[in-house]
């Protein structure tokens, strides 16, 4: 029998500057039910075009299937907000972390890990 690993999805950064949804991206959430999204909209002044949401501010996580439906339906220049270009990885595990260096984000997951050994 072959089993096959299932794969993840995560939304990183690939830029200098910071995660961030653009407006686009906050009225596609908000159109599927996402309430946060909902609420910023509505506090945001109709004449500002330029947001800066991360997905924490959405009670979201990195690998929502709704945020990657997103990113995917919109694509990547559109759903990125000021400072940001937001890309999605594959991966194979079902761990991950998010390494920041000057904005620019790299997802890492256990098998990425070059682990020196003690002799």
């Amino acid at each position: 029998m072959s089993y096959k690993k299932r794969s993840f999805y995560v939304a990183y950064n690939d830029c200098e500057g910071e995660f961030s949804l653009s407006r686009a991206a906050l009225e596609w959430l908000a159109d599927r039910g996402v309430i946060k999204a909902h609420e910023i909209l509505n506090e945001l002044d109709d004449e500002h075009g330029n947001v800066c949401v991360d997905e924490t501010m959405l009670d979201m996580k990195r690998h929502s299937s709704l945020l990657i439906l997103c990113i995917e339906n919109i694509g990547s220049l559109r759903a990125s907000g000021i400072g940001s270009m937001i890309r999605i990885r594959t991966i194979l595990s079902n761990r991950y972390m998010i390494k920041n260096m000057g904005g620019i984000e790299t997802v890492l997951t256990p098998d990425d890990i070059i682990w020196i050994e003690v002799e």
